[in-house]
């Protein structure tokens, strides 16, 4: 029987230890974006409890709740969930799998692994420290990739079109701030209109754009084989570029004033309030926020559009992750855990699941993806979405080439550009002090 409770405070998940000892399998999982995704999920548990005849206890939240629900959890000696999954996660999976939390999916994972988007399967094969061997420590649930959306509505106001979006990089962002800026205002007859609706603030969303910065100059720190070369002069030189690049965007009044503050989700409610003519964001949860209730701006008024070429002219690569679930050991139903593992993975409810979570996430397993839900000429948005991961060079996240430290190390970008924006600190010297934090966080 589908024991369904939907989280409001963390607290309410570790109030009584150990863990739902009752059910023969705990599922964590991020509350969806929409009544249909949870749907879902709830959907997938009941079939589960269907076909193996066990008891689950599925517990929905919100991701940030789930987050430090868990770790509180790990504080207190309370065990944790079985399965474990949030879109946006926490960063400290890779930390996990070195201490030898997570359970070592590999021949759970084996009979299926063809199916999967190699990088993603890359992304999840990791040292666990307490055995000295790299496994899949991890399932790939799906893929995110950066995109760039557009009002054409308001651009065809300022008197331009999608043809005149210059494709090079440079000249990309000048577009929206020198042109279409002051021609969306003057057509509107309003000054609390901008070109951008690029975030300043320490968030997350500051963070994915510096990182698509850092491509597009090729300032990356970390090597392919896991080398950190960050003392490297020309290295520095990049770093500060994108820096001073990112920032000079707010500097010239091109971007919200109170973008300094954004939350991950502000830069969503001002493109839909029409206030910003572009915005990028690491899923389709804008566009897909019109899909129902404002249809004519989803298929008629709003575009995602590629990317320009790198500062260099050559071919921008996305910045792009793995969303990742994990099995834990102190869960205390292992075998169980890595059934429900293979029954997303192996009998298809994975793409069940990804159907209705598409406007957040991409199928980390090709043929779902050149399925005609994703390839599908009609929606504007995720036949984009779907080509620009099928066809263009992706990043690599750090912890997953080598030391899980540099998970804890992101942060200090986005706070270094906050800086630069609100207290006019010189891109030289935000970068110095991020270097400086990065290399000690990693030698800790």
């Amino acid at each position: 029987m589908l024991q369904l409770r939907v989280v409001i405070l963390a607290a309410a998940l570790v109030l009584a230890p150990p863990l739902a000892q009752a059910a023969d399998l705990v599922v964590w999982w991020e509350k969806g974006a929409s009544p249909e995704e949870d749907e879902a999920v709830a959907e997938i548990v009941a079939a589960f409890e269907a076909q193996t005849g066990k008891d689950v206890e599925l517990v929905l939240g919100p991701q940030e709740e789930l987050a430090s629900a868990l770790v509180a959890a790990f504080k207190a000696g309370h065990g944790s969930p079985d399965f474990y999954f949030t879109v946006v996660d926490t960063g400290l999976y890779h930390r996990w799998a070195y201490e030898g939390r997570l359970v070592d999916l590999t021949d759970t994972i084996q009979p299926v692994a063809a199916l999967f988007d190699r990088d993603a399967l890359e992304s999840v094969t990791v040292l666990d420290a307490t055995t000295g061997r790299r496994g899949v420590h991890m399932l790939p649930m799906g893929m995110a990739s950066h995109h760039v959306h557009v009002w054409r509505s308001l651009l065809e106001r300022a008197g331009f079109t999608l043809a005149d979006v210059p494709k090079e990089w440079e000249a990309f962002w000048s577009f929206w701030c020198d042109q279409v800026q002051p021609a969306v205002r003057k057509a509107l007859g309003r000054d609390d209109v901008w070109g951008l609706g690029l975030p300043m603030s320490p968030s997350v969303d500051t963070e994915n754009g510096f990182w698509q910065f850092v491509e597009a100059y090729e300032a990356n720190y970390v090597t392919p084989d896991g080398r950190l070369v960050i003392d490297d002069p020309e290295v520095r030189r990049r770093l500060i570029k994108v820096i001073d690049r990112y920032t000079a965007i707010y500097r010239k009044g091109c971007t919200p004033p109170d973008s300094v503050t954004w939350d991950a989700y502000d830069n969503n409610k001002e493109f839909l309030a029409q206030t910003i003519v572009m915005t990028i964001n690491h899923t389709l949860s804008i566009v897909n926020a019109l899909k129902d209730e404002r249809p004519e701006d989803y298929y008629k008024n709003v575009v995602t559009i590629e990317w320009p070429v790198g500062a260099e002219g050559q071919l921008l690569v996305i910045e792009t992750f793995a969303n990742r679930a994990a099995v834990f050991k102190d869960g205390g139903h292992v075998a169980t855990a890595k059934e429900f593992v293979h029954f997303l993975a192996g009998e298809g409810w994975l793409g069940h699941y990804l159907d209705f979570a598409g406007q957040r996430i991409l199928p980390p397993m090709p043929a779902l993806l050149e399925s005609p839900f994703w390839l599908n000429p009609d929606d504007p948005h995720r036949m984009r979405s779907a080509m620009q991961l099928l066809t263009q060079p992706r990043s690599k996240m750090y912890e997953a080439l080598g030391n899980w430290r540099h998970a804890d190390t992101y942060s200090v970008w986005p706070e270094a550009i906050h800086r630069v924006a609100t207290d006019g600190l010189a891109p030289e010297q935000a970068v110095d002090e991020a270097i400086a934090r990065v290399k000690q966080t990693l030698r800790e």
